[in-house]
Order: structure tokens, then sequence, then C-alpha cells
């Protein structure tokens, strides 16, 4: 629940060094908070979306969507506090079912429900209640400071926003702005005076205080129809609010194939046949040129060696303490396993061998045996590099992380893979000059071909792998960058190996991009694939995924992401947010 929140002038959006790291702190604290309210431990921000069971939460309310650019930690926890409400109080399935169709209905409804829900707040709980409020109003002020407030619809919707919090809350409407919407107030006062009379009376009863926000809902539609008739520039202010309403369509479900969750225990099984089925919608034009290989044969031997002392000088200045490291990784990573006997115990399993000392010594008390566990580190991490372009400028500090990074992890008894993903042609090469020649399929699908790259494979030993390693330096690997298929790549195998425990980390600077593919099918074609891979491969569970982003939060994609800053010189700050990640196990 809710603490009153004091302003002690800090804002921590302005202080942070990094807003992105900040951010997914805030998100962090709100969505425990949301857990802890509501009861839902499936609720979690991902990407500053908040889902629920691993799926869009559906909760679509303006004022709860925040922005650490503009918002204040008062107003996050305000929506945190509004979702956790919204959760308790609502039945999710009724509200979806008589959702309006119009895109001003479906925001004014979802606004209404959530204005509901805020006033069920008891007042025992003075902290919340502040933060709702401090919340819907920042909202507003942002609202009126957009030129939303500028068109007719704009103004229509702050205007029932106002005035049905004004009835719901017993507070007056915006001071500043009620000159600005008097006259849109007196000319909806007749029409929907009952019904704000009966969203005051029926806040407990979600059915009926339903039916009058879809009366309200009602007079709007018909309100905005009529002004259909406009002057064409009207009509542009009017349609460029209408789209700026994404903000009450959760681009996560809308047009992906989604739904939205329902609260409760989600069957994860289910949900994984759901990601599968999507997954088979991925089209392959063809993977005839695609190709697994061995770094060492992407690099001469000459260059191998030049570029491995290359790598040896920049680890040589890190001045990481690897010993401490590997121990600090085997105690995230170990589990006990049985390990033989301790004999001569007091207590335990009695030991045959040990009966007839019984006999001639009936003080005698050793006569038992216990289990003896050692801790093991039964555990494969592997690790995906992105080697698309972009990642040129990260390579050399990403190299030296990995290699230390594996070093340790061997010291701590895990076993270690690196691998890296690329295309080996840019924008599409011969396969997208076949595709263009045939003319046959509109959406072909991915055009590009594939070069997923073992740097080190989990049998192979660091000390063997060493010049392989090095071969992540090499320039003119760097193309274009397909993270979904290299997702599934590296988790089939991982699934092939007989270590208990698998950690996949993916070490990415930004979205999946390919010229032609993305040229010649929906924009979002390898976005929405990436995001499918990886919530199946969260679905299943036999795979910890986690994600290391370099100038990107990449929890838009990854449920356990980590935003890094990588110096020349790699502190002991970055080991510790890496094992921080490592062991939050879900």
């Amino acid at each position: 629940m809710s603490a009153p929140v004091r302003n002690t002038g800090f804002d921590p959006v302005v202080v942070a060094p990094r807003k992105e790291k900040l951010q997914q702190k805030i998100e962090e604290i709100c969505g425990a908070t949301v857990r802890a309210w509501s009861g839902e431990k499936g609720f979690e921000y991902r990407g500053r979306r908040p889902e629920l069971n691993g799926r869009p939460s559906g909760i679509r309310a303006a004022h709860l969507r925040t922005d650490p650019n503009e918002d204040d930690f008062t107003s996050c926890r305000g929506a945190a506090d509004g979702i956790s409400l919204r959760l308790k109080h609502s039945d999710i399935p009724l509200h979806r079912s008589l959702m309006p169709e119009s895109p001003v209905g479906q925001m004014l409804f979802e606004l209404l429900e959530q204005l509901r829900v805020e006033r069920l707040v008891e007042k025992r709980y003075p902290g919340m209640v502040k933060n709702l409020d401090h919340r819907y109003k920042q909202w507003c002020a942002q609202f009126c400071a957009s030129d939303m407030i500028e068109s007719h619809v704009g103004l229509l919707v702050y205007t029932i926003a106002q005035v049905a919090w004004s009835r719901l809350s017993g507070q007056p409407v915006n001071e500043a702005t009620e000159g600005l919407i008097e006259p849109q107030r007196m000319m909806l006062a007749p029409h929907i005076g009952s019904f704000l009379v009966g969203l005051k009376r029926n806040v407990h009863d979600q059915a009926v205080y339903a039916e009058n926000a879809l009366g309200i809902v009602q007079v709007i539609d018909e309100i905005t129809e009529k002004l259909d008739n406009k002057d064409d520039e009207s009509k542009e202010k009017d349609q460029k609010t209408i789209n700026s309403f994404g903000l009450y369509f959760d681009e996560d479900f809308e047009g992906h194939g989604d739904t939205p969750a329902l609260p409760g225990r989600r069957n994860s099984r289910i949900e994984y046949r759901e990601l599968l089925a999507q997954l088979e919608k991925y089209k392959v034009y063809s993977r005839a040129n695609d190709r697994v290989i061995e770094a060492e044969k992407l690099v001469v031997p000459f260059l191998r060696r030049k570029l491995r002392q290359k790598l040896d000088e920049r680890i040589k200045g890190q001045g990481v303490n690897v010993h401490r490291l590997a121990r600090e990784l085997q105690q995230i990573l170990s589990a006990p396993e049985l390990d033989g006997w301790n004999f001569g115990e007091e207590e335990g399993y009695i030991d045959a061998r040990r009966l007839s000392k019984l006999v001639t010594s009936p003080d005698f008390r050793q006569l038992f045996r216990k289990e003896r566990y050692q801790p093991r580190s039964n555990c494969l991490v592997t690790f995906l590099v992105d080697n698309s372009g972009s990642m040129k400028e990260h390579i050399g500090s990403i190299a030296t992380l990995i290699e230390i990074m594996t070093r340790a992890l061997e010291q701590a008894g895990a076993t270690t893979e690196i691998l890296g993903f690329t295309t080996r042609s840019w924008q599409g090469g011969k396969l997208f000059k076949q595709w263009r020649g045939s003319s046959k399929d509109e959406t072909p699908g991915r055009l590009a071909e594939l070069e997923h790259i073992i740097y080190k494979d989990a049998d192979t030993p660091i000390k063997r792998a060493r010049g392989n390693i090095s071969a992540m330096l090499k320039q003119d690997v760097f193309k274009e960058g397909i993270d979904g298929e290299a997702l599934l790549w590296a988790a089939e195998r991982m699934n092939g190996r007989p270590e208990e425990r698998r950690i996949l980390i993916v070490l990415s600077d930004g979205c999946p991009m390919e010229a032609a593919t993305v040229q010649s099918n929906e924009e979002d074609f390898l976005d929405n694939h990436l995001r499918q891979v990886a919530r199946m491969i969260e679905a299943r569970g036999d795979i910890e995924l986690h994600a290391l982003g370099f100038g990107l939060d990449l929890s838009t994609y990854y449920r356990n992401s980590l935003e890094l800053d990588l110096p020349e010189v790699l502190e002991n700050r970055v080991f510790k947010e890496i094992l921080q990640m490592l062991s939050k196990r879900r």
C-alpha cells in the first residue's frame, strides 16, 4: 500500500545521470507496489507498459501512462496506485464486453471506469489518495499544454474528464481551465447531467455505473459525428487528436494478435501453445544460404593473433578481481548436490556397520550417518552477441566483459558458450535480388541470409577458445541483425545440453533491423517475432532469459533486462549490476 509521499525536493528523473536506468528502477518499485497491493503476483512493467502474466494488462486509462522525461516520482506512484485499484476493484471481462466501438468512446469509457475505482480508495491511506490526485492533475496539465486541447474533440474529452472527476471526487474543476471548458459544460449539461448523477450514486456497482458511462459516451459520439461536417483544417486537428489517443490503445496487443490478460494465475502451457502458434506465422523466403560457422573460419590465423593481442591488452588494463567474481557467481549459480556421507554422527540414518559398538559400549552415540551435500554449479551460461553494424563501437568493451565473465564462470564451475549473430550480406544479398526478380509474393518474410557464429562452444574451455573469442573484434563481420531467429538458435543449442540450469544472456544495442526484410514486409515484422520468441522462452521456463542493453533499454523485448554503460575501463559496478540481474530468478 502507499504511504504519504513527502516533497523532499528530490526529483530522481532530473538528478540521475542515466534516465533510462532510473526509469527501470522506478518501474521495479512501482511494480512491487502493484503486486503487493492488488495481490496479482504476475504484474510487472515491461518497457513502460503494464503487463499481467506476461501479457498486456488491458488497462489503458490515459493518466496511468507516465513519461520519465515529464513526470515526477509521485506521478509514477500515483499511476501504480491507480493500476492496483483497477486490478482489485474492476471486473475486467465485464468492462471489456461493454467497450464501445469508436476510438473516442473507448477512451472515455476507459477513463470513467478508472475514475470509479480511484474513488474506492480507503481514506485510511492518505498517501495513496494524494498520489492519485497528484497524478490526475499532472496529466490534466500536460493535456492542456499539448495541442490536443485546441481541437473540438480534445476539448470535449477534457471537459468530460474534468466534470466527471469533479463530480466523483467532490473537488472543484481545475481553476486555470474553468473558463475554457465552461461553454462546453453548459452545452453538455442538459444531455449528461442525469448520467453524472448515476456515476456518483453507483461507484460500488460497476454494471450500473457502466450504463451511465455509456450514456455519456453515446452523447459524445453523436456530437463528434456532427463535427465530421466541419472544414478540412478542423477535421485534420480532430483526427490528429484521435491519433494521439494512442495512449488509449495499447500497441502491445492492438495489431499484434495478443489479447489482454485477465487477473489470476495464467496457465503457462496454454500461453506457450498460443505463442508457438504465433511463431508459426513467421515467414522465411529461403534458408538455402543461411549458415552456422565457427569463428576461426572467419579470420585468418595472422589476424586472429593480432586481435588476440589487442584483446589481451584491454583485459590487462581492467584490474578486475576474477577470483572474487568467481566466488560471487558460485553463490548465485550453485545448488546443493549429494556428495557422499558423513559418518559417526549422533543423528541421521543408522549406520549398520557401527551397531556392534553399541553392544560393547552402551553409551556410544555415533551410530548414525548423514548425507553430505556440496555446492555445485551444474549450470550452462550462453552469451548471445548482436553482431549488427551499430555494435562496432561497443564491441571492444563487450568482448572484454564477456571474456572476464567467462573466465569467472568457469572458475565457478559453470559451463559457458559464446555465440554471435549477423547476416552474410547487406540488404538481403542474393535472396533480395532473387525475390525482386520473381515478384511473386508481396510479403515474402525474412529475406536476409543468416550468419550464426560460434565463438566458443560449451565443450571447449576458454583457454582453447581464446583465438576464436578475439575474432569478435573483426569489423567486417558486423552487418545486420535478425534477433528472433538467433534467439531460437541459441535456445535450441542449450536445450540439447545436460546441465540442469540454463541461462541465456543477450547482448545488444537496439531492435532487430535488416533493410530488405523491413522494406518488403510490415514495419514491425522482425520486432514482433523477437517479442514472441522471447515470451515463448520465458513462458516455457527451462531457460532463464536475460538481456544486457548498451545505450538502449531492452525491457520492451525481454522481461529481465539491464541497461549498461560500458566505460573503457570496466568498473566493479558493471559486474555488480550483472550479478544482481542474475540473482533475480523468476
